[in-house]
């Protein structure tokens, strides 16, 4: 058989219903290819997340829900499919290097969303009270006055600074105690967490920390920190994935008057959590 003969090129208006199907399936193959790809390399950064966000407001808006994960991979296999119809490959070999493309290109254009580091909880009030009682001693004279009040200034900015933000203490119970491998698990990408604030709308990395604390305590992962508020109560949600572990995702509320005691019990779990993610619906 001459080298050539299997690349299935036809003229216009030959291609059949299995040739269609065939160009489909290979612009979908191309399609999984680059999601695995994408979901491999990037892990928590991959645009599938985003994307994720984005479908699930939209289905938000329209009233459909939170969307999983599956769906929106289904979704974007389906594009890949359907693509051949406008760009027209002629061979599967075309047709699974344009699905690739496709979403190689889509990928490089959505944004990865890391989500920031949680904040210190700002408790520095108790190192300012004794100097400003020693102060209110001595207002007898004017310049001490002057002085007391540029200092009293600096005392309410703190104040206030402190004020807008939640006091948070999330403890991670996990079944069977902490894995002794925790932080190995955290770079690798095996046990992940974020904290979404749902009146604000900003997300954060639970183990990405800008000043908070981690601290293993017996069978449990605490987590210290504070969450930057805008009004006196807000509804908070976390979401933490460890391998091992049932994917676990709550909500509280936090207020400016109290710290916020959390308790997250971790389940052991036998599904790898791959297919744990594709059941979520990743809208934070």
């Amino acid at each position: 058989m001459a080298y050539g003969a299997k690349r299935g090129i036809k003229s216009p208006g030959e291609y059949g219903l299995m040739d269609i199907a065939g160009l489909g399936l290979a612009g979908a193959a191309g399609i999984v290819a680059a999601l695995v790809t994408d979901y491999q390399q990037k892990g928590e950064a991959s645009s599938l997340y985003t994307i994720n966000q984005w479908v699930a407001a939209v289905g938000d808006i329209l009233g459909f829900g939170n969307i999983p994960l599956w769906m929106v991979v289904l979704g974007l296999i389906g594009a890949g499919a359907g693509s051949i119809f406008y760009f027209q490959p002629i061979t599967r070999q075309g047709a699974f290097a344009q699905g690739f493309g496709l979403l190689a290109v889509l990928m490089t254009a959505v944004p990865a969303d890391l989500a920031g580091g949680l904040e210190p909880t700002g408790a520095v009030l108790p190192d300012l009270e004794p100097v400003a009682m020693n102060r209110e001693a001595t207002l007898g004279e004017g310049v001490v006055t002057a002085a007391f009040q540029a200092e009293e200034a600096r005392v309410i900015e703190v104040q206030e600074r402190q004020a807008a933000r939640y006091v948070v203490e999330i403890n991670v119970e996990f079944q069977g105690g902490v894995p002794e491998d925790i932080d190995a698990m955290i770079r690798r990408g095996a046990l992940r967490g974020r904290l979404h604030n749902a009146d604000t709308g900003e997300t954060y990395n639970l183990f990405r920390t800008a000043g908070g604390n981690l601290i293993v305590r017996g069978d449990s992962l605490v987590i210290r920190a504070g969450v930057p508020a805008r009004s006196t109560e807000a509804t908070l949600w976390v979401r933490i994935e460890c391998e091992g572990f049932a994917i676990e995702e709550q909500s509280a509320k936090a207020t400016l008057d109290s710290p916020l005691n959390w308790s997250v019990n971790m389940r052991k779990s036998n599904t790898p959590l791959f297919l744990q993610r594709l059941q979520k619906s990743y809208w934070f």
